[in-house]
């Protein structure tokens, strides 16, 4: 399910209650490096938020790449919009 407002808060439309936001995940595989990246962004105001993990810069172990950060789904192919699933 998606988030009804920006996690964060900062929705441009302030006093709304409800943004129409969508999320994308995208994955890129080289030789050497691997790329999670997710995006939420609020179709109205453009506000957007991006999220993304290299295979080189891991900073957080306990964070799984492959898991939407907004909507918390899992196990989704690149291009999907997770959160409208």
């Amino acid at each position: 399910m998606k988030p009804l407002t920006p996690p964060n808060g900062k929705c441009l439309q302030g006093g709304r209650d409800e943004c129409p936001l969508v999320c994308k995940y995208n994955h890129f595989d080289g030789d050497e490096l691997t790329i999670d990246a997710w995006e939420l962004k609020c179709l109205d105001c453009g506000w957007r938020d991006t999220i993304g993990y290299r295979s080189d810069e891991m900073d957080d172990e306990t964070a799984d790449p492959k898991t939407c950060p907004f909507c918390k789904k899992t196990g989704l192919q690149p291009g999907q919009r997770p959160c409208e699933q």
